[in-house]
């Protein structure tokens, strides 16, 4: 649970026959599906027209921002931020009721949490994953939604939300189908991978030194494996992140080609058996990200009286190369923490 500070962002009347207003979304949230915030701002336009819980259902492959969707929305309207992950098998006792720390008797679980917390204030309810979770969770998913409210007779009997200020968000990848009745009462969408220009934002918003030419490559091998049907595991935007920060930090170790072409393959196709859908030569591959990285390196360390600045690849400007004496302190506690790779952040 969170409770994240409120933004500027004002609520949505509810009851206004008007157009659904645009959410003023927090500042490191990069927009990677636009039907999905169409969708988004629509449901929490509908908030408190009757009883029932507005929601949506964001599909798609893991790596492609739902979740970070579902938390920037919670910023967005200055909401309390619930989430539960499923695991396998999960069902409906386990977001219902938690047993005491001692063992002694059953607590409330996320969910009476959340509803109670919409008696109170603003609240976004994430439930992520749901194709691990038992279908029975669908049903009980849709009751829910559709009447507002719960009925656990070991805690009290019926649990009732307010429906002004509570939000559902359910991700979902491709384990199996939701079913249609859930699929009927959510607002759905499916959100696929980010388009090129996207994804070098998201890397850039992580990594600054990043050019677009240097994105470029791994990008590209990634979408090639991504748009197969035989590959298993897709690399999705977060790891492609992790790839390219990775290869930085070991620009300066004396690698031969193979041993590159080794650690970007390992990188880009962990599982060993969808290694060979990866059309491009591993070793042509790695000879680019290679003179890439070291351009970039020479580029930091140009004499121009301080570390060298680069244009961005976006036309935004020049942004400072970090040289590599700064890399082994970047993750020091007096520095910010960095956005969460995602706009579409982490897996999910």
């Amino acid at each position: 649970m969170e409770h994240p500070s409120a933004t500027e962002a004002a609520e949505p009347d509810p009851a206004s026959s008007g157009s659904a207003p645009r959410l003023a979304f927090p500042p490191d949230y990069i927009l990677t599906d636009p039907a999905a915030i169409l969708a988004v701002e629509c449901a929490v336009h509908s908030m408190g027209l009757d009883e029932s819980i507005a929601a949506v259902l964001l599909d798609g492959p893991p790596g492609c921002g739902k979740t970070f969707l579902g938390k920037s929305l919670a910023r967005a309207l200055g909401a309390r931020r619930y989430l539960f992950q499923f695991f396998p098998g999960c069902g409906k006792e386990e977001i219902l009721r938690d047993r005491s720390l001692d063992g002694q008797g059953l607590v409330p679980g996320l969910f009476p949490q959340a509803i109670a917390s919409s008696r109170e204030q603003k609240t976004v309810l994430i439930l992520n994953e749901l194709d691990k979770a038992d279908v029975s969770v669908d049903s009980f998913l849709l009751d829910f939604l559709n009447e507002g409210a719960i009925t656990i007779p070991q805690l009290g009997g019926e649990l009732r939300a307010d429906p002004n200020h509570l939000f559902v968000t359910i991700t979902k990848n491709d384990l199996r189908d939701a079913t249609e009745a859930l699929i009927r009462r959510c607002r759905c969408v499916y959100m696929g991978w980010p388009s090129l220009e996207t994804e070098v934002r998201l890397i850039q918003s992580v990594w600054p030194w990043a050019t677009k030419p240097l994105c470029e490559p791994l990008i590209s091998a990634a979408n090639q494996l991504r748009q197969h049907p035989g590959v298993k595991k897709k690399p999705s935007p977060p790891e492609i992140t992790r790839l390219l920060g990775d290869c930085w930090r070991i620009r300066r170790r004396n690698l031969t080609l193979l041993e590159w072409s080794r650690f970007l393959v390992a990188g880009l196709v962990p599982l060993p058996q969808d290694r060979k859908y990866l059309e491009e030569n591993p070793m042509a591959l790695a000879a680019r990200v290679r003179s890439l990285i070291l351009a970039a390196d020479r580029r930091a360390e140009a004499p121009t009286g301080g570390p060298a600045t680069r244009a961005n690849g976006s036309g935004n400007g020049s942004t400072r190369i970090p040289p590599f004496s700064e890399e082994i302190h970047s993750q020091g506690p007096s520095e910010p923490a960095r956005p969460e790779p995602h706009g579409p952040g982490s897996p999910g």
